[in-house]
C-alpha cells in the first residue's frame, strides 16, 4: 500500500475515530481536536505503519497515547497553578488571587498587556510551555534547537516579570 492509499484510509477513518474519541472526553471541543492531533501523528508517522490489516487498532494507539500525554499535561499545569496559589499565600496573599497595589484587584489585563510584549513566536512558544509541553516537544514543534527554545522562554520570562513588577512582594 502506498501512502496516498494509507492517507485515505486514515482520511476514511475520522468517523471510527470520532467515536473511539468519546470513550475518552464527552467535550465535542476535545474529541475533534483529539481527532485532528491523530489524523496529523498519523500521517506524519505513516511510513512506520506496516501493511496489515489492522489500521483502526493503530490509530486507536495513537489517540490513546496522545489523550493520556495530554491528560498529563494539564494535571502537570494544575499542580504549577495550584503552587503558584500557594506560593501567593505564602507570600502574604490571603485571597485565593494576588490583588493589584493600585487598583485593589489583580487583573487578567495586566497579565495579557506583559503577554502582548513578546514576539508572536516567543509568546507561542511560551504560551505551549506554560501548557506542559517539554523543551524537545517544542524544538520538534518550531524546528529549532532545543537550547534556543530554552533562551527564548527564558527571555519571555524575563520580560514578563518585568511589567508584572509590581506584584512582587515588597520587601
Amino acid at each position: 500500500m502506498n501512502s496516498l492509499q494509507l492517507n485515505r484510509q486514515i482520511e476514511d477513518s475520522r468517523s471510527i475515530l470520532t467515536n473511539f474519541a468519546y470513550k475518552f472526553t464527552s467535550d465535542p471541543d476535545d474529541v475533534e481536536d483529539l481527532v485532528q492531533e491523530t489524523l496529523i501523528k498519523s500521517v506524519k508517522y505513516a511510513d512506520e505503519y506496516t501493511n496489515n490489516p489492522k489500521l483502526l487498532s493503530w490509530l486507536y494507539v495513537i489517540m490513546k497515547n496522545l489523550y493520556i500525554n495530554n491528560y498529563r499535561r494539564r494535571q502537570k499545569r494544575s499542580q504549577y497553578e495550584n503552587a503558584q496559589i500557594a506560593e501567593l499565600r505564602d507570600q502574604g496573599c490571603t485571597e485565593p488571587f494576588a490583588r493589584n497595589n493600585v487598583e485593589g484587584k489583580f487583573t487578567m489585563g495586566d497579565i495579557q498587556f506583559a503577554m502582548s510584549k513578546l514576539s508572536s513566536e516567543n509568546y507561542e512558544i511560551f504560551s505551549m510551555y506554560v501548557d506542559g509541553f517539554k523543551y524537545k516537544e517544542l524544538a520538534e514543534h518550531f524546528d529549532m534547537p532545543e537550547g534556543t527554545i530554552k533562551t527564548r522562554i527564558h527571555h519571555s520570562k524575563k520580560i514578563l516579570q518585568k511589567h508584572l513588577a509590581t506584584y512582587k512582594k515588597s520587601a
